[in-house]
């Protein structure tokens, strides 16, 4: 089976979580609220689901969807390509997609939640 695992960025308090369970309507699959340590269950709407990869950085580091990374000298984000149902690198110079399996050779330097210079 397929290890999923999520973080959620609260978009109220501006904090990255790692939570504690995520409750999903398993009429739509849509989540429908989030728990984080030391605190109760709130909607999912509080909150953006961000999920791992799969894959880590050159240093062991779990990649998330959202995570900058730097590939030679190049930056890209790591976002959801919808319809290709795939993770994907966009260079933060331009529209450039490159395939996810570059991370291994990258390394993370922020994400686009936390890491508001670059």
């Amino acid at each position: 089976m397929k290890r999923l695992k999520f973080r959620v960025w609260n978009k109220v308090s501006k904090k990255m979580h790692n939570p504690q369970a995520i409750s999903f309507d398993i009429q739509n699959c849509n989540p429908f609220a989030v728990s984080i340590p030391a605190k109760s269950w709130d909607p999912a709407e509080k909150y953006e689901l961000l999920q791992w990869t799969g894959l880590r950085d050159e240093g062991g580091t779990d990649v998330y969807e959202g995570d900058l990374v730097l590939i030679d000298y190049e930056i890209y984000k790591v976002h959801w390509h919808e319809s290709e149902a795939a993770f994907k690198l966009i260079s933060l110079k331009g529209s450039l997609e490159k395939e996810t399996g570059l991370l291994p050779t990258g390394k993370i330097i922020g994400n686009t939640y936390e890491t508001e210079n670059l």
